[in-house]
């Protein structure tokens, strides 16, 4: 169990430092298109670049410089930081020194439910009408599948912590 906590630990800031770097990346690219600042640069037929702050360095390239593709653009890295951010939540359950908690089942249920229910409509939503040639399909299947194993294994600790409890009140 030492070795889990000490790798759900590493995994833990990791992810979180990810989710972090996604949603600032989120609120960049956000302002930049919004107020139209000086990262923000157009380029040959309709496409767009986002510089570094405070330099001339493209940061992320667009391929149309659309409302529609911005908005998806900016859906899907807002996506992608909730779910590092519930990932690096579902890690901090595995390095506690008490695994079967109340709040441990919780991350878990909001990871699943993410994944079971908010992957597949934004992605639904995005390939309706899509700007660019995604694999939304599989993006939908690949979180369905991380999705039920996260179902499982909050499943799992919700029976651990019914017998915690249960054996809590008999000692």
């Amino acid at each position: 169990m030492k070795t889990t906590r000490i790798i759900s630990t590493l995994l833990f800031y990791f992810v979180r430092i990810i989710a972090f770097l996604y949603g600032l990346t989120t609120v960049y690219v956000a302002i930049v298109t919004i107020f139209k600042t000086n990262a923000l640069r157009v380029l040959e037929h309709n496409r767009f670049a986002v510089c570094y702050p405070f330099t001339d360095k493209n940061f992320i390239l667009g391929s149309a410089y659309t409302f529609h593709y911005i908005t998806e653009m900016l859906v899907t890295l807002a996506f992608y930081s909730l779910f590092f951010f519930g990932l690096s939540n579902v890690f901090q359950t595995f390095k506690q020194t008490k695994l079967f908690t109340a709040r441990g089942v919780f991350h878990l249920k909001i990871f699943y439910i993410t994944n079971l229910l908010m992957a597949p409509i934004i992605f639904s939503c995005i390939s309706i009408n899509p700007t660019e040639d995604f694999p939304y399909f599989a993006m939908i299947v690949g979180h369905a599948i991380i999705g039920i194993f996260a179902f499982f294994i909050a499943a799992i600790f919700q029976q651990g912590l019914h017998l915690q409890t249960d054996q809590d009140l008999i000692i």
